[in-house]
């Protein structure tokens, strides 16, 4: 299967987004699926040369090219292009898989997702998605 993993980013260490990432996409691969993200496409990149609406449209496409889309929430701040990318997901009946941080309440997407992995860290998150049936 094909995941879309959607995050906040905004506001991140991004070096730390890429190193769980990086353990998130070889429990993937390791079985048998692939995965996309915009860190992986150099998002700084694809940023600064598009428009807002360009970024969104394209995340839209590459969600249409997904299988699963694949949420990861580590705090309770929101961010607007994961809501837009949620809600396109619902109005498409795209399978979502949410994992969010068990300190995590000030959300209803454990609501709207097809599957919830809680997790404590990141960690916790790996051994989660090794658990899990994907």
């Amino acid at each position: 299967m094909k995941f879309f993993i959607g995050q906040a980013v905004t506001g991140e260490n991004i070096d730390e987004l890429r190193v769980e990432l990086g353990r998130v996409y070889k429990v993937l691969e390791d079985k048998g699926h692939s995965s996309y993200d915009t860190l992986r496409e150099n998002q700084e990149k694809f940023e600064g040369n598009n428009t807002k609406r360009e970024i969104m449209e394209h995340a839209f496409r590459k969600i249409d090219d997904s299988d699963v889309f694949f949420a990861i929430i580590r705090s309770d701040r929101k961010s607007e292009g994961l809501l837009m990318e949620i809600g396109y997901c619902l109005s498409n009946n795209k399978e979502i898989l949410l994992a969010v941080k068990s300190d995590v309440k000030n959300t209803y997407l454990r609501e709207l997702a097809n599957r919830v992995i809680e997790y404590d860290n990141s960690d916790g998150l790996v051994k989660q998605l090794m658990e899990v049936d994907l």
